[in-house]
């Protein structure tokens, strides 16, 4: 049998909020080492960074054949925030000549019914993809049946059937990803050396903030055990001439063992890489005696889910930590001259003035450089989503229109006005409260705009 597994072009058509970084798509390619190692012909095509248009992905897929046509609506290392927006995907499964075609990712495994309504796709798979991928290839290919097959989703008889999905838990048991299928030279991350990879040592969190999208890895928070990891990074180092990693995990400090133990591995063995991670602020502060080694392993970056600086918004998303914990976060990362950056979040539930004051004079204090600020999306599968239905209980919603109420629960007032309240408050800090008739804001003002001209 011949596949196609293709990573779509998730920058066609109608926009979403967020962005799908330009990174390697890990999970379809440890399904692409799985069923090539299973003797199928595989093509893999990552039109996202490729940045392929619909006719070029449709004409690649005519040319090549495809016996199935697997592609994914958002793969799972690409962090928790998909792209809402997948018109074009559907578009894909409807011209494309194959005779299966398989849908993983986030939206089918939330609301399967919504995909099937939209578009003619044979199977679903929800949650992990690879061992659900790999016992429905074989049943298709030797007319055996998929009702057993863990994680799937088909019609039948004018119905839709949901198989119950399940982690998995034994991670060491997947291949690497096949690497060599893929444009390694394409990727990048700001701050990184090239050749770059991203690379995954575990899966999950056990923590449960009120707008992240975790339906493909439920319940569970597992990993793969050091030596395989270290194992991974020296394939890479030696086969792709890898000078740098970006540690995709949710949160790559939760174990410090771990951590410390792969530190040592990659200083023992001279595994000269720079490296990136996330991490909670509270992790960050359990490692603290541990950071001068990670420094000295190479790390240079760590990203920080810093949200909101209000407690009031922070216990209002669950988000477990504290505007001190974040502060002494901080302070941890400076000292041991490591790179922070810092995810935003603006009208999350809970907002009002007072709390945008409070993150903006944080961020003023501490000087920080940090990424832009986003309207938290009510993803279906989030306790947000869950808070938007009891806010409006006689409203319709799916993925086509989340959002329009992204940063519209449980707040004082509407986005437009937060993030107007943030930007004056931010030029207050900046340039007086009289900035208006500051020289230095409309200079800075230009500045800022003919930058953006020219990016």
């Amino acid at each position: 049998m011949k596949i196609f597994i293709l990573n779509p072009n998730f920058n066609e058509e109608k926009k979403s909020i967020m962005n799908v970084r330009a990174r390697q798509p890990l999970s379809l390619a440890i399904i692409a080492s799985i069923l090539r190692n299973d003797g199928y012909q595989i093509k893999l095509l990552d039109a996202n960074v490729l940045n392929f248009s619909f006719q070029q992905v449709l004409k690649s897929i005519k040319e090549y054949e495809p016996d199935i046509l697997l592609l994914t609506s958002s793969p799972i290392d690409r962090w928790e925030c998909p792209n809402s927006h997948i018109d074009n995907i559907f578009n894909i499964i409807n011209q494309a000549p194959a005779r299966f075609k398989v849908l993983t990712g986030s939206h089918g495994t939330t609301m399967p019914e919504w995909v099937f309504a939209n578009c003619r796709v044979d199977f679903i798979i929800r949650s992990e993809p690879e061992t659900a991928v790999k016992n429905l290839v074989a049943a298709l290919k030797d007319g055996r049946p998929i009702d057993k097959i863990v994680g799937l989703s088909w019609r039948q008889n004018g119905a839709i059937v949901n198989n119950s999905a399940e982690r998995i838990l034994n991670l060491d048991s997947l291949p690497f990803p096949a690497y060599d299928l893929l444009p390694m030279a394409e990727y990048g991350m700001g701050g990184l050396s090239k050749p770059f990879t991203i690379l995954m040592t575990s899966r999950g969190c056990p923590f449960n903030c009120i707008f992240c999208l975790k339906a493909m890895l439920p319940d569970k928070y597992v990993e793969r055990s050091v030596p395989k990891v270290i194992e991974e990074i020296e394939h890479l180092i030696k086969n792709y001439g890898i000078k740098s990693i970006f540690f995709q995990d949710w949160e790559f400090f939760i174990n410090e063992h771990k951590v410390k133990e792969i530190c040592d591995q990659l200083i023992e063995r001279k595994l000269a890489i720079s490296w990136a991670a996330n991490a909670r602020a509270t992790d960050i502060i359990r490692a603290k005696d541990l950071m001068p080694l990670v420094r000295k392993a190479g790390c240079v970056k760590i990203n920080i889910g810093l949200e909101s600086a209000s407690d009031k918004v922070l216990k209002e998303i669950n988000k477990q930590i504290t505007s001190k914990d974040l502060q002494k976060a901080i302070d941890i990362l400076k000292e041991n001259n490591i790179v922070g950056g810092y995810y935003m979040l603006i009208n999350a539930p809970g907002e009002n003035r007072e709390t945008i004051r409070e993150t903006m004079d944080f961020i003023a204090k501490n000087n920080l450089d940090v990424k832009p600020f986003l309207f938290p999306i009510p993803y279906p599968g989030t306790i947000l989503f869950e808070k938007l239905k009891q806010k409006y209980p006689h409203q319709k919603f799916d993925w086509s229109n989340i959002e329009k109420y992204a940063g519209s629960v449980d707040t004082q007032f509407s986005p437009f006005w937060s993030l107007w309240y943030l930007r004056n408050y931010k030029n207050q800090l900046k340039f007086g409260k009289l900035y208006l008739f500051s020289w230095s804001f409309w200079h800075d003002l230009f500045f800022r705009a003919t930058n953006r001209r020219s990016d």
